[in-house]
């Protein structure tokens, strides 16, 4: 686990809090919107459209992929609420990863069409994550920007020593 330096600034404590907090509440609502779509999809008030035949498969691994990246988010956001710099390489991972998954699915956008029509179609439902890409309406500002600053704390004030108290 990573410790703070005994001298670590109290701003440090508010910074990682305010990341945790920022990125659970955005976690939380994606989420939320998410149980709705599968809610919605399981009650028969989303209709599988007649031009995306693999609409139902790509909804189900799109949203069990979501839902892991939501959870691992929201770990580490609740590891930042505790101050903890332990969680800056698994958050920074996270986001590595969560950026790779965007462009695949991008690019499934333009491939055979049946199967572009269904991850399309898939897409507005099963994201999770969405409130979190794209909160400051420019896709992964947040979580890059984000990611810089735990890893810059975790080099500037990480170390051996003493714990981050509260």
């Amino acid at each position: 686990m990573i410790y703070a330096n005994s001298v670590t600034p109290k701003w440090v404590k508010v910074v990682l809090r305010t990341v945790g907090t920022v990125n659970a509440v955005a976690l939380l609502l994606g989420t939320s919107f998410l149980v709705d779509s599968v809610y919605r999809l399981l009650t028969g008030h989303i209709i599988e459209p007649h031009d995306a035949p693999y609409f139902r498969i790509a909804f189900a691994v799109m949203s069990l992929i979501e839902l892991v990246f939501a959870s691992i988010l929201l770990l580490t956001a609740i590891r930042f609420i505790q101050a903890k710099l332990s969680a800056v390489n698994l958050y920074s991972l996270a986001v590595l990863l969560l950026v790779v998954y965007f462009a695949v699915i991008t690019m499934l956008w333009q491939g055979h069409w049946e199967i572009a029509l269904s991850v399309a179609s898939a897409t507005a439902g099963s994201n999770a994550t969405s409130v979190f890409e794209f909160l400051f309406l420019i896709p992964f500002l947040y979580p890059l920007l984000s990611v810089i600053l735990v890893q810059l704390l975790k080099r500037r004030y990480g170390s051996g020593g003493a714990a981050i108290s509260a």
